[in-house]
């Protein structure tokens, strides 16, 4: 029973981790290409908004429940 409580534990800590900093770093590699884009002329709105969106996506970390 043990066992089954730290995979569980371990899997939830990895999704935490996973929604804290993987998404916000994704937003940041979209929302920099859509900067560096938009210096040579083709501003692209949706880039900029999925950026965004990925960033704000990382508080939902805090939906994970602590194990």
């Amino acid at each position: 029973m043990a066992g089954a409580s730290t995979a569980r534990a371990n899997t939830l800590i990895a999704v935490k981790m996973a929604l804290r900093f993987g998404l916000p770093l994704i937003g940041l590699a979209v929302f920099g290409r859509a900067v560096v884009l938009s210096v040579g002329g083709d501003i692209e709105h949706g880039q900029f908004a999925l950026g965004v969106l990925l960033i704000l996506a990382g508080f939902t970390s805090k939906l994970v429940p602590r194990p």
